[in-house]
């Protein structure tokens, strides 16, 4: 190797040396600290119990922590994990246990970690960087009293010995140490400075509502949308966004038309206390969750939250599908809401073949005999929009359409997709009914009733089907996701049983502009993906 060679390994070697040195000092917690200060934390003794449940409630804690399937909110083992576009976070254990959880930690180390974003179970000395998908940068407002006193609360729950895995990140945000930037950029440690009071409201109630909104409350958090960096935007806070999972929208809760403008004091505070929105449609999904500790906070709090709530500065910030808000002093009938057949996702005929898989789309009439079909015969019976089946023959421009799925022992003119769950895939008449092939009856372990299984070749045309049954899914997917989160948070697919959806969507009917087939799609599509016939389980085909 040359003179000059040795010289430039040397100086690659030295760089290399210097820009790791600079990433640590640059990603050290003790550089924010530097940068930022520390805050005063009381002594532990005092501490207020009472306070501390309420800070728990107010904060949402048991939402992500509280072990799943635990009724008891206050079993804080964690486990629960968050799917987000960076990759999965696992919700760790926050309860007293000693080995799995945070039962070693002194009340300095809690305050840092609510505070601050830093745990102390990091490699290195100077403590480890949480992510932000702790919402440290609304709980930094907390005071050190309430930070004390729900460190004492904590502490006195029940210990839960539960190993919950590492988050699996992708690259690069598995570099935990690079968290110390984000932390630097976004992340002031400053208390809440107290806004200006509106005229009118009363100083207490609104300073009280400011700080559990924007402090244990930490709904910007959620109703906000994100930059590139994953933080808040500030001039669109509490303006709505998408959910980390990709699969939905969180509402636009400011005081604009296209928000919560229309709600009034009374009635977000109704909604904080008992999940009841002004259309009288309850919290669903992660909101439940979140109204389920909110229901338990002196109903001054959520008074005082609904007051400070209708004072942000209102974002103008659709949701996806959502209208325009109506400004003119007349009623406005919106273009897409009549008249508009609906484009449903069905292959071309011609490209029906026998042998193939195919997702009924558009609801089709059925004979028992391929003579019959397209003339003046009644049809036998008719099956349901995403109804499986096999076409089995095919005849010119008529298919035979094999079903399999199960009957009620004692009901043999309904077909459903699965045993015990109501997910309807045919209606027969009496001929169809008497062609049905059925087996040996089996109980529903659930209810007690019994089921056939059962299995029937019919004829019909070859146009409203689609071989793609996961086009169909996302097809009802989008459409659920634009017509219903134009109006409220998208209740989780899995929150309800299949049999329990067909109730819920039923109710909501009403208020959309769904034609039969599209509706049919959703509900078969929400059931396929519910509570207990998740597809993505490969319970059901």
């Amino acid at each position: 190797m040359t003179v000059k060679a040795r010289t430039l390994v040397k100086l690659a070697g030295s760089l290399l040396v210097l820009g790791g040195a600079g990433f640590l000092v640059v990603t050290s917690p003790w550089t924010w600290s530097a940068v930022n200060g520390s805050r005063e934390l009381p002594a532990l003794e005092g501490a207020d119990l009472e306070n501390g449940r309420t800070v728990f409630l107010a904060s949402d804690c048991a939402t992500c922590h509280a072990s799943p399937d635990a009724e008891d909110e206050t079993h804080l083992g964690g486990g629960r994990s968050l799917d987000t576009a960076f990759g999965i976070f696992h919700m760790p254990n926050i309860s007293p246990d000693e080995e799995t959880g945070i039962g070693s930690w002194t009340l300095a180390e809690f305050d840092r970690a609510l505070r601050e974003g830093v745990g102390p179970e990091g490699v290195m000395p100077d403590g480890q960087n949480l992510y932000p998908a702790f919402p440290y940068t609304s709980y930094q407002r907390l005071t050190g009293e309430d930070s004390r006193d729900l460190y004492a609360y904590l502490m006195s729950l029940p210990a839960v010995r539960s190993d919950v895995p590492d988050h699996e990140l992708k690259f690069p945000y598995n570099l935990r140490r690079g968290v110390g930037i984000w932390r630097l950029a976004f992340l002031d440690g400053d208390a809440l400075t107290p806004g200006e009071v509106p005229d009118g409201v009363d100083p207490d109630v609104y300073h009280r509502g400011e700080y559990l909104v924007e402090g244990a409350g930490h709904c910007a958090e959620c109703h906000s949308p994100r930059g590139l960096m994953g933080e808040v935007i500030a001039d669109k806070r509490y303006g709505g966004g998408p959910n980390p999972e990709g699969t939905g929208w969180f509402p636009n809760i400011s005081p604009d038309q296209t928000g919560i403008g229309y709600w009034s004091t009374a009635r977000i505070a109704n909604y904080l206390h008992t999940g009841k929105n002004p259309i009288g449609r309850m919290a669903d999904g992660d909101m439940a969750e979140v109204v389920a500790n909110t229901s338990q906070l002196p109903f001054s709090d959520v008074q005082a939250m609904a007051v400070y709530l209708k004072s942000v500065p209102p974002v103008e910030n659709r949701a996806p599908g959502q209208p325009a808000p109506n400004y003119a002093d007349h009623v406005v009938m919106l273009d897409q809401a009549v008249g508009k057949a609906p484009q449903l996702p069905v292959s071309a005929a011609s490209a029906i073949a026998a042998g193939d898989s195919a997702t009924v789309v558009e609801t089709k009439d059925v004979w028992l005999g391929a003579d019959m079909v397209a003339t003046e015969n009644q049809p036998d019976g008719k099956i349901l929009g995403g109804a499986a089946a096999e076409v089995t023959a095919r005849d010119g421009d008529k298919v035979q359409l094999t079903l399999r799925g199960w009957q009620m022992e004692d009901a043999p003119t309904v077909l459903y997709q699965a045993k015990g769950q109501r997910v309807m895939m045919a209606v027969f008449d009496d001929a169809a009914a008497a062609a049905v092939t059925r087996g040996a009856p089996e109980v529903a372990a659930a209810t007690g009733q019994s089921w056939v299984p059962a299995e029937i070749a019919l004829w019909s045309d070859a146009g409203g089907m689609n071989t793609d049954r996961g086009a169909v899914w996302e097809y009802g997917q989008d459409t659920f996701q634009k017509a219903c989160a134009a109006c409220h948070v998208l209740p989780q697919k899995t929150h309800f049983t299949a049999n329990q959806w067909i109730g819920t969507l039923k109710a909501m009917r009403r208020f959309t502009s769904f034609s039969d087939d599209q509706y049919r799609l959703i509900l078969a599509y929400l059931q396929n993906h519910s509570k207990d016939l998740n597809v993505s389980k490969e319970t059901v085909q």
